[in-house]
C-alpha cells in the first residue's frame, strides 16, 4: 500500500469513527504513523483529503453500476444484489452521509463535484429502475406511483438513512444497513 493510500484509507476510518470536524490532518499522520510532514507531502490540507475519498467513493460506485447496467435483464436477485452492495458502500463512506450537507456547505469545488455525480447517478437510476419495470421484473400496484416518485423515496431514504437512525439516539452498526437494504427492497418489491 502507498503513503496516499495509507493516508486515504485512515483518514476514512477516523472520519467514520470520529467525524471530519474531530480529526485533523495531524490525527490521520499520527494514526497511520506517518510525519505530518509526509501527509502534506500527498495532501495539501483536509478538503483535499475529503475531496480524493470522495473520487474513490465514486469510482466504487461506478463499478456496482457497471455491473447491473451490462445486464441484458435485471432479475429481482440482481437488484437485491445492487441495493445491498449500494448500501455497503454507504457504510464504508458512512462520514460522508452523515456530514454532506457541512461538507458540501464548506467545499464549494466538492459541492459542484457531488451535484453533477447526483445527478448523473439519478438519470441512470431512474434509467435502470424504468428498464425493470417494462421488463415485468417490477410491478407497482399503485398506478399513481410514478418510477421518479419510487426513485425520489429510495434515494431519500438511502442517502438519509444514517442520519435518520442517530437522530433517534441510535448507536448505528452495520447491521443497521443491512436492514435500511432491506427497507428498500421489501418496498419495491411489494
Amino acid at each position: 500500500m502507498s503513503t496516499k493510500e495509507l493516508i486515504l484509507q485512515t483518514a476514512t476510518a477516523l472520519f467514520n469513527r470520529q467525524g471530519t470536524a474531530k480529526v485533523s490532518t495531524n490525527h490521520i499522520a499520527e494514526e497511520a504513523g506517518i510525519s505530518p510532514g509526509n501527509l502534506y507531502y500527498h495532501f495539501q490540507d483536509k478538503f483535499h483529503i475529503i475531496r480524493e475519498i470522495y473520487e474513490i467513493m465514486i469510482q466504487d460506485w461506478e463499478s456496482l453500476y457497471t455491473q447491473i447496467e451490462e445486464k441484458k435483464t435485471v432479475s429481482v436477485g440482481d437488484l437485491k444484489s445492487f441495493v445491498k452492495n449500494n448500501f455497503a458502500l454507504l457504510w464504508k463512506y458512512r462520514f460522508f452521509y452523515r456530514e454532506v450537507v457541512a461538507l458540501l456547505n464548506a467545499d464549494e469545488n466538492l459541492s459542484h463535484r457531488h451535484a453533477k455525480i447526483s445527478n448523473e447517478r439519478f438519470i441512470r437510476q431512474y434509467s435502470l429502475l424504468n428498464q425493470i419495470i417494462d421488463t415485468g421484473t417490477l410491478d407497482f400496484n399503485n398506478p399513481k406511483l410514478q418510477a421518479d416518485e419510487v426513485l425520489t423515496i429510495i434515494w431519500i431514504i438511502a442517502n438519509h438513512y444514517l442520519n435518520h437512525l442517530e437522530t433517534m439516539g441510535k448507536v448505528v452498526e452495520q447491521a443497521d444497513f443491512e436492514t435500511g437494504a432491506e427497507l428498500i427492497i421489501n418496498f419495491l418489491i411489494q
